[in-house]
C-alpha cells in the first residue's frame, strides 16, 4: 500500500457485533432471502443482525497515516470503527515506528470512546509475513509484537492485511505453507486479544482483509477462519482497472462486463463455512478512471489507451456530472459509472450505495468497510452509509 491510494488487488474481514446500544435484535433472515427486483443470487444469512447506535450494521472506515490526515469530531458519529493502516513488519515484529500520525489518532479515539481503534498490519507490497510466520517463533514473536503495539497505543484490535499468503503478486516473499501459517498466526493473535478482553471487559477484535479475486477466494478455509476471527473484510474493489478494457471496478453482481463482484466473494467464502454475519462488504471512496476510450456508446467494455490506473476520490466523483460528465447505471451489476465520450469513471453512487446496503443488509452482512477516510475528506459517503443503514 503506498501513500493514499485505493488498495489495489482484493481483500476481506470479520467481528463479534457488541455494544448494544439502542436494542437488540433487529432482524433474522433465515433460510434463502432474495432482494426484491434485484437478487438474482440469493445467500442465506446465518446470524442475526443487531443494531449499531441505530445503525443495521456495522461501519469500519479505514484511515492511512500521513502528515495531514485529519479526523474530524463531527464526523465521528457516522463510524463504529477505525483501521489505522498499516503497521508494517521489520526484522520478524510489527512496527509504527514510520506513523506521522498516530498521536492525532489516539486523541480521537480518546474523545470518541464509541469508535473501536484497530491497527492493521501489511497492506498491499508489504514483505516479512511469510518469514516471520515460517516458523513457531517467528509467529510467536510477531503476534507478541503486535500485541504489543495495541497496547502501547491503546488499540482495542488487529486487522491482518497479508496479500496474499502463498502468493508473491505483490512482490513480496511467498511460500507454499503460508495459508497453513496464517491461520497459527491468528490463533496466537486470537489468544492474546482474548486476554485482553477478559482482562479489561471490552471486546477485542480480530480482523482480517481477504482478497476478492477467485485465486484469492479459492485460497480461504472460511470454516477454519470462522472459528479464529471477528470481522472478515472483504476487498470488493479493484475487480476491475488493471487493464485497458474499461469495467466496474467494486459492482455487486458481475454485470454486463462479467468481472469479479460482491456478490460472488460473499457466496464463495460463505459455501467455504465462513458466517455471513462476519463479513463487511468493501466499498471504495474512490474511482478508477480510464482515459481516451474508443468505441463510443457508453463507454462500457470499451478498449482505452490507458488502464484504470488513475484514481479520483469520492468529492470529485460528485462533481463529475458539473463537469460534462454523463451518469450511468449497470441495473445488472448494480453499478455507476460516468463518461463523457473520452474518459470513463468507475466509482460509487448515492444509487449503487443503497443498493449495496439493501442487499448486505437482507443477506444478514456484518456491515461496510471503506478504503479510506483520506479520500472521503467531508465524509459524504461515510454520511450515505449510515443513511442507508437506519
Amino acid at each position: 500500500m503506498k501513500n493514499t491510494q485505493p488498495r489495489t488487488k482484493d481483500k476481506t474481514v470479520k467481528h463479534r457485533l457488541r455494544r448494544w446500544m439502542m436494542g437488540v435484535v433487529v432482524m433474522t433472515i433465515v433460510g434463502t432471502t432474495v432482494y426484491s427486483g434485484m437478487n438474482p443470487y440469493p445467500v442465506h444469512a446465518a446470524e442475526l443482525v443487531q443494531l449499531h447506535d441505530g445503525r443495521h450494521g456495522r461501519v469500519v472506515m479505514y484511515a492511512f497515516d500521513d502528515g495531514g490526515l485529519a479526523l474530524q469530531d463531527e464526523h465521528a458519529h457516522l463510524i463504529d470503527q477505525l483501521n489505522y493502516s498499516f503497521a508494517l513488519i521489520e526484522n520478524g515484529e510489527a512496527t509504527g515506528d514510520h506513523w506521522r500520525s498516530v498521536k492525532d489518532v489516539e486523541k480521537f479515539l480518546k474523545r470518541n470512546p464509541h469508535i473501536d481503534g484497530v491497527v492493521s498490519v501489511g497492506g498491499w507490497g508489504a514483505d516479512g509475513f511469510s518469514d516471520a510466520c515460517a516458523t513457531p517463533e517467528g509467529r510467536q514473536k510477531l503476534a507478541d509484537s503486535i500485541l504489543a503495539l495495541i497496547d502501547k497505543h491503546g488499540f482495542v484490535g488487529v486487522d491482518i492485511d497479508w496479500e496474499y499468503p502463498g502468493s508473491s503478486s505483490a512482490g513480496i516473499k511467498s511460500r507454499p505453507e503460508d495459508e497453513a501459517n496464517w491461520y497459527e498466526l491468528l490463533a496466537l493473535l486470537r489468544a492474546g486479544l482474548d486476554e485482553r478482553q477478559a482482562a479489561t471487559g471490552r471486546d477485542h477484535l480480530l480482523s482480517v482483509a481477504i482478497g476478492c479475486g477467485n485465486e484469492q477466494l479459492e485460497a480461504v478455509d472460511g470454516a477454519k477462519l470462522n472459528k479464529l476471527v471477528d470481522q472478515a473484510v472483504l476487498m470488493t474493489y479493484d475487480l476491475s482497472g488493471f487493464d485497458k478494457t474499461t469495467g466496474h471496478h467494486s459492482g455487486l453482481y458481475p454485470g454486463l462486463d462479467k468481472a469479479n463482484s460482491g456478490y460472488h466473494a460473499v457466496k464463495t467464502l460463505a459455501e467455504s463455512g465462513l458466517s455471513e454475519g462476519k463479513m463487511l462488504l468493501g466499498f471504495p471512496a474512490y474511482a478508477r478512471v480510464w482515459r481516451q476510450v474508443t468505441g463510443g456508446g457508453n463507454g462500457l467494455g470499451q478498449r482505452a489507451a490507458t488502464s484504470g490506473n488513475k484514481t479520483i476520490s469520492f468529492d470529485e466523483i460528485l462533481a463529475l456530472e458539473s463537469q460534462g460528465y454523463t451518469a450511468h447505471y449497470d441495473e445488472e451489476a448494480c453499478a455507476a459509472y460516468w463518461f463523457n465520450g473520452d474518459t470513463f469513471v468507475s466509482g460509487e453512487s448515492q444509487r449503487s450505495i443503497d443498493e449495496k446496503v439493501a442487499w448486505l443488509r437482507e443477506n444478514g452482512l456484518l456491515g461496510c468497510a471503506v478504503w479510506c477516510w483520506n479520500q472521503d475528506a467531508h465524509s459524504r459517503m461515510a454520511e450515505m452509509l449510515d443513511a442507508a443503514l437506519r
